[in-house]
């Protein structure tokens, strides 16, 4: 098995209520969250080992098998409702492994689908001891009950070794049919052979191995395991439909909307500067599709000239991930700052903010949901602008030394659920084709840098032997690319092509340009993303033609001194100044909306002010881990319990 995969819950006393409160701190979600959310969840199917073992003792002075049922119950409660889960059995009609079809034993009891909790927890309560374990056979059918397309896991929950052969080579085979579907695994109180029997499962599957011994021990990892299964792609915001024609286009105001990709063309939304000389920022990010190579969305903000045409502002290319990655993630931003004080794009009252799929359809993508980001920055006056310090150079690499590791976070699958986090080292896994996410603040005058470090083994080493399909990159506060290119790697980093003279791990990285005013007015993409303070987002993405998790750990520092070329802004009523605080993702803050849809609140932040560093602060869905549950870090159980929380925040 590869090491890390294996995880073993720590039960924290009073876990559930540290966790509430650190959720009331950021925040609740707004009443229209379901229709704001646009993820699409994955379908899974939790396998239950119906076997006549499940009878013996478990810890806490209950059998295993009411521990099962008992977590099993809490778990079906915290499901969301527009996720597709069933539920299958093995072991529970043939008694003994000399009968016949004893290893052919498996029922699906509830097909996969979303109105069917009354029959889950119906199918849970009928759950008993009885037969043998044909897991081979069990895992099989689940596989053919998921499906062959989407993103798709099994959840195995078992005490025991197979009783109908080995079940490995079935788990590789059934992730040879999918790079988007994975195996997870409980094991209820197993040591020895059949231990080593269900990690492996966990590892040819592509999953995650938990080791349980209670009821809470066995409900928190399944939970732990349903959240990463069903974790969709997640955008945030107001609904809003923008036009073809701009002069119909609805009137929008700082904060996060979400629309669809148009099939072809552009999509108009219109705002009204709140005073002369601000600049408002336009970001947009979507989720593109492995199969189409050419379509993109661009922003761009435009004002009208004296004969009422459009005249565009700064023009940015989207940047977009590896082609061939199905859950690239693509992004992008735009801003009306102009160095002329008197250029229309700084003095018009009305300004026109556009997506464009180019000139040709948008194809794959079209239909899909886009969320907008919108932030409306105070003006600086000419003088200040002209005292401000020259555009400082591309940083160079510092190296990092990985501290002690922290367990127990969910990283978020894009800019609006990712956690964020102060400088360290925080501990993860990853599976093929999944996008990783989490938010740094990063101030004036400093700039982010991430470091990558996977724990090297025989299997991965293998697996990599032509190359790590492993990237990092930035993007900036609004969805723009924020990445430098690192031009000389240090000696500890391992080369590509040369895995198997890695020692025991395998390093690499990635920095951001130092955040500056003057940066906004650069020709590159990367260095005018960093134009503005705000949360700066590591996302770690992996590829999906590989075929196996990776424990790693990421390491991220805020360097330089904070506060330096910070501009002296003109005061404005309403508009506050940018700070390492700006988080326009944040799926839990409040926005002002859109006038043409009628709503008033929203996810997303329409000024991103606040004190100090913001780093302990709760965000999207950031997760505090209160200090005094036993002083170290929760470990799984905290990965687990906030999931619950998570699914709950995200979709009450």
């Amino acid at each position: 098995m590869v090491p890390g995969m294996r995880k073993r819950l720590v039960i924290a006393t009073g876990l559930a209520g540290v966790l509430t409160v650190a959720a009331a701190g950021t925040g609740a979600a707004p009443a229209a969250a379901d229709e704001q959310n646009q993820g699409t969840y994955g379908r899974m199917i939790l396998v239950l080992d119906s076997s006549g073992s499940m009878k013996e003792p478990a810890s806490g002075g209950t059998t295993k098998i009411q521990a099962a049922k008992q977590a099993l119950d809490t778990v079906i409660d915290d499901l969301p409702e527009s996720a597709d889960v069933g539920m299958r059995v093995f072991g529970a009609m043939v008694f003994g492994r000399k009968q016949k079809a004893a290893c052919e034993d498996t029922q699906l009891v509830v097909k996969p689908g979303t109105g069917n909790r009354d029959d889950l927890k119906a199918a849970v309560s009928g759950y008993k001891p009885y037969g043998e374990t044909p897991i081979p056979v069990a895992l099989k059918r689940a596989a053919e009950d998921i499906g062959s397309e989407g993103k798709r896991s099994i959840v195995l929950v078992s005490d025991g070794e197979s009783t109908c052969g080995d079940p490995c080579p079935a788990a590789q085979a059934i992730a040879d049919q999918g790079i988007d579907l994975q195996i997870d695994v409980v094991g209820l109180s197993v040591s020895g052979k059949a231990r080593k029997q269900l990690e492996c499962i966990a590892e040819k599957g592509n999953g995650t191995y938990y080791d349980a011994d209670d009821a809470e021990g066995i409900g928190e990892s399944i939970s732990g395991a349903s959240e990463r299964a069903l974790r969709p792609f997640e955008f945030t915001g107001t609904p809003v439909k923008g036009t073809p024609d701009s002069a119909d286009a609805p009137l929008v105001k700082a904060g996060q909307y979400l629309d669809t990709v148009q099939t072809r063309g552009e999509r108009y939304y219109r705002f009204e500067r709140t005073a002369p000389g601000t600049t408002v920022h336009f970001g947009l990010i979507f989720e593109g599709e492995s199969e189409d190579l050419v379509s993109n969305l661009s922003p761009r903000i435009s004002v009208r000239d004296e004969s009422g045409e459009l005249r565009g502002c700064r023009w940015t290319v989207v940047q977009s991930t590896t082609y061939g990655d199905g859950n690239r993630l693509i992004f992008g931003t735009t801003h009306s700052g102009d160095t002329d004080p008197e250029d229309p794009c700084n003095t018009a009252e009305e300004l026109v903010l556009s997506t464009s799929s180019g000139t040709g359809d948008a194809g794959a993508i079209a239909g899909k949901p886009v969320q907008l980001m919108v932030y409306e920055e105070p003006p600086v006056s000419a003088a200040t602008l002209d005292g401000l310090p020259p555009q400082p150079e591309a940083p160079t690499w510092t190296e990092l030394t990985p501290g002690d590791p922290t367990d127990g976070m969910v990283p978020g699958s894009t800019i609006a659920n990712a956690p964020i986090v102060e400088d360290g080292t925080y501990s993860f896994d990853i599976n093929p084709g999944e996008n990783q996410v989490i938010g740094v603040p990063v101030g004036w005058g400093q700039h982010l840098e991430a470091q990558f470090d996977a724990r090297m083994t025989d299997a991965i080493r293998k697996e990599w032997a032509v190359g790590a399909g492993v990237e990092l990159d930035v993007i900036g506060p609004l969805g723009g690319d924020a990445t430098v290119d690192v031009r000389e790697a240090p000696e500890s980093w391992c080369d590509t092509g040369l895995l198997q003279n890695c020692p025991d791990a395998w390093r690499t990285g990635t920095l951001s340009n130092t955040v500056a005013y003057r940066n906004r007015f650069d020709t590159s993409d990367a260095t005018a993303s960093t134009g503005l303070p705000g949360v700066h987002y590591v996302r770690v993405q992996y590829g999906l033609d590989e075929n196996i998790n990776v424990p790693y750990t990421l390491t991220v520092k805020t360097v330089g001194t904070a506060g330096e070329g910070e501009p002296d802004y003109e005061k404005v009523s309403g508009l506050s100044a940018p700070t390492a605080d700006l988080n326009l993702n944040a799926a839990a803050a409040g926005s002002e909306g859109s006038e043409e849809d009628g709503t008033d609140e929203s996810t997303g932040s329409g000024s991103g002010s606040g004190s100090g560093s913001g780093k302990d602060e709760g965000s999207g869905d950031t997760i505090k881990l209160v200090a005094g549950v036993g002083g170290a870090g929760l470990g799984i159980a905290a990965l687990a319990a906030a999931a619950v929380l998570l699914i709950r925040r995200r979709h009450a």
